[in-house]
């Protein structure tokens, strides 16, 4: 049921990179999913099952499928600040503003990279920043990676935001999609990782 161990294992390896000590330790669970969008339904119910009086913040804005996951799953919504579309960049004030305002605790929907729609991601020095406020509010971070390797050219890279979330300590939860960055749309391959 847990699907390919072998995908799995290929796919922590792509994410965490070939060293991870979370992968050598055996800290992650992980499982393979419909592609990104299987994976952020399977935490969705995961999120209601556990922590049914738990929300979710969505950044405004975000894929429109995000809603109609999290709503399906039956799990409120927020959103929080993201885009400036005046300066077409990150509205990174109200970002921060926004995380440090929510309640203690809160699930946040991040974009490990290539934002979308907007394409629009923090700096290295804002992810820390960023990391840095979750850890203090002691938010969880789920990540949608559907673009790693797409977006940059580097995979590595494009896993730049979620290394940096684990290296501070953070427990986080990931998405990760092959439908653009592998061009695998008819296999829906992904999986989802804790």
């Amino acid at each position: 049921m847990g699907g390919s161990m072998h995908m799995i294992e290929e796919s922590l390896k792509l994410a965490y990179g070939e060293d991870s000590e979370f992968i050598k330790d055996k800290r992650i669970a992980a499982v393979q999913a419909l592609s990104g969008t299987g994976a952020c339904r399977l935490f969705a119910d995961f999120q209601k099952r556990f922590l049914p009086d738990s929300q979710i913040y969505i950044p405004t804005p975000t894929w429109s499928n995000h809603h109609n996951i999290w709503r399906d799953a039956q799990v409120p919504q927020r959103t929080f600040s993201y885009y400036h579309p005046e300066s077409r960049g990150l509205d990174f004030a109200g970002l921060m503003d926004d995380i440090k305002n929510a309640p203690n605790g809160s699930f946040f929907l991040l974009h490990a990279c290539a934002h979308n729609p907007t394409g629009v991601d923090p700096t290295e020095e804002q992810w820390r920043e960023i990391s840095y406020q979750f850890k203090l509010k002691n938010h969880f971070p789920f990540f949608d990676m559907a673009y790693q390797g797409f977006a940059s050219g580097d995979p590595e890279r494009d896993a730049k935001a979620i290394r940096i979330f684990l290296e501070d300590g953070h427990q986080i939860g990931c998405a990760q999609s092959y439908a653009k960055n592998m061009g695998l749309y008819g296999q829906r391959a992904g999986c989802l990782r804790e």
